[in-house]
């Protein structure tokens, strides 16, 4: 009797330990996909959305038109959003991003400048949280 007793409260305790050290949800999943540009013929969008039972966590975008890149913060979970794109011009590798940490509801672009048109852009979209990135999914986007 004295096991059990023993055993239920070790099972209590581990419970409440594991269920009191993790507030924040991880996507449960993500969606991710590229498209023709808007507005720029030879161009492709992509994006990667986190969702958690239904609800969009937030998003990572690279916009074809404008070579910018773009983060949405849309859910309190205590997670942000990273962005990132890297090209290469000739011998020269380009790369610039961010981390968007501000909280929910909010968003934030990125200008990457002038990419000559037809340049394959690799787009990494994570959740990130305290400075760690998380259910990343990388891409090949086309200034």
């Amino acid at each position: 009797m004295r096991t059990r007793a023993r055993v239920g409260i070790v099972a209590a305790l581990a419970t409440a330990l594991v269920g009191g050290t993790s507030t924040a949800a991880y996507a449960d999943y993500h969606t991710y996909g590229c498209r023709a540009g808007y507005n720029d013929a030879g161009g492709r969008d992509c994006w990667t959305m986190f969702w958690d039972e239904g609800v969009v966590l937030g998003e990572g975008t690279f916009y074809a038109y404008g070579e910018r890149l773009t983060a949405y913060d849309t859910t309190a979970d205590g997670r942000g959003i990273y962005v990132g794109a890297t090209w290469w011009e000739g011998s020269t590798r380009h790369e610039n991003g961010f981390r968007l940490t501000t909280g929910a509801g909010t968003n934030r672009s990125l200008d990457l400048g002038n990419i000559p048109e037809g340049t394959s852009v690799t787009v990494t979209a994570c959740q990130t949280d305290n400075g760690n990135l998380y259910t990343c999914r990388t891409q090949t986007a086309i200034a």
